[in-house]
């Protein structure tokens, strides 16, 4: 979601090791749920490693000042935490790292060995009202996928000719932010899921989907009456290249009701690494081992921007856990409905507008309100819907500044065409909380 640090096949042997140093997260955290007894520090110990040889993971700008803070605070909080009488747990939480969520995103990565291939169409570009609705289709289904990974490949293909145009970057970015209501390999689902623990993958997607659906319908009503329209170059969306996203949830979906009590994050992480290698085997034999080799040592390394908001938040999350407990705080709730977890929406929604990132802002509440609230899933579906408003129509987001850098693409016109998008998605956000509370009494 954020700036990308910079490597090279013959990149320095620290971003080297810390590739290979990943790769060794996804395997002890795997191994921390599926081994009693094994320890679920080393993994995080790991991460922490990775962070000290990335000298910061390349963050800059506004999203290094929130891990600056987060780091601050949580330290800061640990410390009088523990100092006032509050239990070790909290410390082993912030050396854990947030490591299953780190695992998940290192894991989902390697789909990109399987996916790019797919993505990068060399059909005819297709023309019109009609090219609006594959164009939303692909980064939504390929972006649930792989992530920020497909958006880049579909900008990239359709400004191979001529820039990219507002209208086109509207309709990817919304596509693309809109797979945070549902996808279990964004980023967003494993955040609500560590947030709101007791929240169910299947729970949240059947209210994640419909809504995701709607809101895709809706831009597609609104942006194909844009006077543009007729003449918009869109992407050609090949039916034989859905059977990843398809394939990808069925397995998600299966193996989850087979395996109920391995967390959901493992099952991700273990899904795609395993689906991804497999692939790559069998469509391109020994070449593919020199593509996953590169893959480990110049691609994972250019996420240390996400390794250090999540240790960030990490820390941030056990030491306002620490403080709390140490000074024994509970917040309460005569009822926490529909109608206050609308209210919770209407200020995370304020502070990601304002520039604050949705880790840190899902942690911050998920440590005050996680302990008190009743029902986990209604907590966790605030949380996907804040990550989809933010990354969607917050200048700020990773999602926004990347368009704006790669594309140049004006941001102040993003915002002036995204309001209307804005009040629909926050009106149907609403309606849907008070569905789930009608549905689940």
């Amino acid at each position: 979601m954020s700036t990308e640090t910079t490597t090279t096949p013959d990149a320095p042997w620290n971003l080297t090791l810390a590739g290979w140093l990943l790769l060794c997260v996804v395997i002890a955290a795997i191994l921390a749920v599926i081994l009693p007894g094994f320890p679920a520090a080393i993994a995080g110990g790991l991460i922490w490693l990775v962070a000290i040889l990335l000298k910061g993971g390349g963050i800059k700008g506004a999203q290094r000042v929130q891990v600056i803070v987060m780091l601050s605070i949580g330290s800061l909080g640990l410390a009088a935490g523990l100092l006032n009488g509050a239990g070790s747990h909290h410390l082993l939480r912030a050396l854990e790292a947030n490591q299953m969520v780190i695992a998940m995103l290192i894991g989902v990565s390697f789909l990109r060995l399987v996916s790019s291939g797919e993505l990068n169409s060399s059909d005819t570009l297709p023309r019109g009202r009609k090219a609006l609705l594959s164009t939303l289709a692909g980064p939504h289904l390929f972006g649930s996928v792989i992530n920020m990974s497909a958006l880049f490949i579909v900008g990239d293909r359709l400004s191979r000719q001529q820039p990219l145009s507002t209208l086109q970057a509207l309709i990817m970015s919304r596509a693309f932010s809109l797979c945070a209501h549902w996808s279990p390999f964004f980023a967003a689902m494993g955040v609500a899921l560590i947030n709101a623990p007791g929240a169910q993958l299947t729970t949240l997607s059947s209210v994640g989907v419909p809504l995701s659906l709607f809101m895709l319908g809706y831009t597609y009503w609104e942006l194909s009456r844009a006077p543009e329209a007729n003449q918009l170059t869109g992407y050609p969306l090949n039916p034989g290249s859905l059977w990843l996203p398809l394939l990808l949830a069925a397995l998600v979906m299966v193996s989850h009701q087979i395996w109920p009590e391995v967390p959901v994050l493992t099952l991700v992480t273990l899904i795609a690494l395993l689906v991804a290698l497999s692939w790559s085997v069998l469509r391109e034999g020994l070449s593919s081992v020199y593509k996953s080799i590169q893959h480990v040592q110049t691609a994972l390394p250019r996420q240390g921007n996400e390794v250090m908001l999540f240790l960030g938040a990490a820390v941030l999350g056990a030491g306002v856990a620490a403080l709390l407990d140490s000074f024994d705080i509970q917040l309460s709730f005569a009822t926490f409905g529909a109608h206050q977890a609308f209210v919770v929406l209407l200020i995370m929604v304020t502070l990601a507008m304002v520039g604050m990132h949705p880790v840190t802002s899902v942690t911050l509440v998920g440590s005050l309100l996680a302990p008190v609230v009743d029902d986990p899933n209604l907590l966790a579906l605030v949380f996907l819907m804040t990550w989809a408003f933010g990354a969607g129509i917050s200048p700020f987001s990773g999602l926004q500044l990347s368009l704006l850098s790669r594309y140049q693409i004006n941001a102040l016109s993003m915002l002036r065409r995204n309001w209307r998008y804005a009040l629909v998605l926050l009106a149907a956000d609403y309606l849907a909380l008070l569905l789930y509370g009608w549905l689940s009494q």
